[in-house]
């Protein structure tokens, strides 16, 4: 897995301290109450997307929902953020790109499954749910595929 920005927690902290030097207070109270409204509890996959604009348009979605992590799964497309699309919706989240091993989404579903995730993938099968009657009894990981 590959984090878009990683970055140990003390360097985490040392741009935070310095970078907050630069806005008032209010924004930064601002800035810090929104980001504890952002929830961990959910999660989005996106597996190897072909069109690029609708990747973007879920980042722009979870962004607005304040779901805080994506994992991007790139087997056969590699994913590239839509600026016009996004529309810096990404800078707010965090993002974790799986392209480094023979089986990509392998190692995503189970790292999210070793964390604590049910996996809950997008299908139009038979005993399926509606997402106001998804379980939420444990953390749940939103799996969206190729497109193709």
């Amino acid at each position: 897995m590959n984090s878009y920005l990683d970055l140990s927690l003390i360097k985490k902290q040392q741009l935070y301290s310095f970078l907050s030097g630069f806005i008032s207070e209010n924004k930064k109270d601002k800035f810090e109450e929104i980001i504890l409204q952002r929830t961990r509890y959910i999660t989005l996959v996106l597996e190897d997307i072909f069109q690029p604009h609708n990747a973007s348009a879920v980042l722009r979605s979870c962004d607005c929902f304040g779901i805080q992590d994506v994992h991007i799964i790139e087997n056969n497309n590699k994913y590239e953020i839509n600026p016009d699309v996004a529309l810096g919706s990404s800078k707010w989240l965090s993002l974790y790109k799986y392209n480094s091993a023979e089986n990509n989404t392998e190692d995503c579903l189970q790292q999210l499954k070793d964390s604590g995730y049910r996996i809950i993938a997008t299908t139009p099968h038979k005993k399926d749910h509606t997402p106001e009657g998804l379980p939420l009894d444990q953390k749940i990981a939103l799996v969206f595929g190729t497109e193709m």
